[in-house]
């Protein structure tokens, strides 16, 4: 009778190792610690002052807004620099027509308050090296930032970035988005499968480390597939920017654009 118990118990045992397993992956399911308060939405602003004489009739003055998406990057000490996308801080003018314009940049942090950005670099890609990557400098903005990874990510590795798809952002609340890294595409680029439409370009790409490993600039038709700047390319910008002011206890701008 009492090896009938016995055998009894080490079944009921074995049927409930399952749920007892189960239980421990749920609880050991992976999570990251998203940096929201690094995150900043990034708005630009075209003002249109002046056309030349013969297009006065069809000239259209007044303020024209974009927005994208930026993260406070630690690469030079004591100042606070914010990455994001070469096309969110700069507009093709057709000055042609045009003879007289401002372009103007802010960001947004996560308490809500909006702060002056300074264009400290900004370059366009061309597939060959040059990213479409962007440098600003927000001096009222005091918070810490995101460091660069020290590896380049590999195909299937997850990773995820913060940004305001579709210009969503509610702070405190910023929007998170998860996907997996195909590769690279050329000495600028590289692919990811991560959702993206209008407003996510500026995002910096993160991985599960909360490491910067590139940003994300185009959007296809099919949202899940996205163009970002290859690891490389990116680290080249970087290192740019921190050459240019390394030693240096002030950060002189070059004259923003009229």
């Amino acid at each position: 009778y009492l090896l009938c118990m016995l055998n009894k118990s080490k079944l009921i045992f074995i049927l409930f190792l399952p749920i007892i397993f189960n239980c421990t992956t749920i609880n050991l399911e992976r999570k990251v610690d998203p940096p929201t308060k690094s995150y900043v939405k990034v708005l630009h602003t075209v003002r249109i002052l002046e056309c030349l004489p013969e297009y006065q009739a069809m000239c259209p003055v007044g303020d024209f807004m974009s927005m994208g998406s930026g993260m406070i990057v630690n690469i030079i000490e004591g100042q606070t620099i914010v990455i994001t996308a070469g096309h969110v801080c700069e507009s093709e003018i057709d000055e042609n027509r045009i003879s007289k314009h401002q372009q103007e940049l802010s960001v947004v942090d996560y308490k809500g308050n909006q702060h002056q950005a300074h264009v400290i670099k900004a370059t366009q890609d061309n597939g060959m090296g040059s990213v479409d990557m962007c440098a600003l400098w927000v001096p009222t903005l005091k918070e810490g930032g995101v460091d660069f990874s020290m590896f380049a990510p590999r195909p299937g590795q997850e990773v995820y970035y913060l940004g305001s798809p579709a210009g969503i952002y509610h702070p405190p609340v910023t929007p998170i988005l998860t996907g997996l890294f195909s590769g690279d595409i050329d000495a600028s680029n590289a692919m990811v499968g991560v959702p993206a439409v209008g407003g996510s370009s500026g995002s910096v790409i993160l991985d599960m480390n909360n490491k910067m490993v590139g940003v994300l600039w185009a959007a296809h038709n099919f949202h899940h597939v996205t163009i970002m700047t290859n690891w490389y390319a990116s680290s080249l910008f970087l290192y740019d920017i921190i050459q240019m002011y390394t030693g240096k206890t002030e950060i002189n701008l070059p004259l923003l654009r009229r």
